[in-house]
């Protein structure tokens, strides 16, 4: 390691030490740059180099003319490596997709396992009441994501909500891609699944769950599947 990697961590285990400790919480404002490069004797590029790749990990956020604060935003950091993925064709639509079905069955298994469904059942059911009116594609798309992040947070359960937003963001572009093209058959149908999902959770039924969640993923595979086929033509 050189002499320029061995400051920056030197200016990260000091601020991981003051988070440790409690010094630092969410929302605290974390030290200048002056004072951590005088703090530990390392210079102000190793200091700010040690910020920003906080920063890029979603650590900490640098306001404009007020200075870096802990934020713990770590969904957008994984969010962004599965982007990369991507990119470096380490995976693929299918196998985020794969993932995704798989996860959100595992996420209404958690909220049935804790009997969490109770506080989340009016939220859930304004979202449903406002997409039974059919509303345009771009109201549609955002009611979809709204309902599949209102369940990530009715697991009660931070590493879950943590995780599943991270992937849902991942996943985001290709059921909106889905939804913006799909016909009134196919949204109704969409519809129709979160409506037994929703059912499935109240009564507590798994495999109605699980059925209810294979029915709305296999519908956006297929809607998936016509596009790249019309892409082809």
């Amino acid at each position: 390691m050189n002499e320029s990697n061995r400051e920056y961590q030197k200016a990260i285990d000091y601020l991981y030490k003051l988070i440790e400790s409690g010094e630092l919480t969410l929302g605290s404002k974390l030290p200048t740059e002056r004072y951590l490069s005088e703090q530990l004797s390392i210079s102000r590029n190793s200091t700010r180099e040690a910020l920003r790749m906080l920063e890029n990990m979603g650590v900490i956020e640098s306001r404009r003319g007020s200075g870096n604060y802990l934020v713990g935003n770590i969904s957008r950091t994984i969010t962004g490596v599965i982007d990369m993925m991507l990119l470096l064709h380490q995976t693929n639509k299918d196998e985020i997709c794969s993932f995704r079905r798989n996860m959100d069955k595992s996420i209404c298994l958690s909220i049935i396992e804790n009997h969490t469904i109770d506080r989340w059942i009016d939220p859930l059911t304004q979202i449903l009441k406002q997409a039974s009116t059919m509303p345009s594609d771009t109201l549609q798309v955002e009611l979809d994501r709204k309902f599949h992040y209102t369940l990530i947070q009715a697991t009660e359960n931070q590493f879950w909500i943590t995780l599943s937003e991270a992937i849902a963001d991942a996943y985001r572009h290709f059921i909106e891609s889905a939804l913006h093209h799909a016909d009134e058959s196919v949204k109704a149908q969409l519809y129709q699944s979160h409506i037994a999902i929703m059912d499935s959770l109240i009564k507590g039924d798994r495999t109605q769950c699980e059925v209810a969640i294979d029915h709305h993923y296999n519908l956006v595979d297929q809607q998936l599947q016509k596009e790249e086929l019309s892409h082809e033509l």
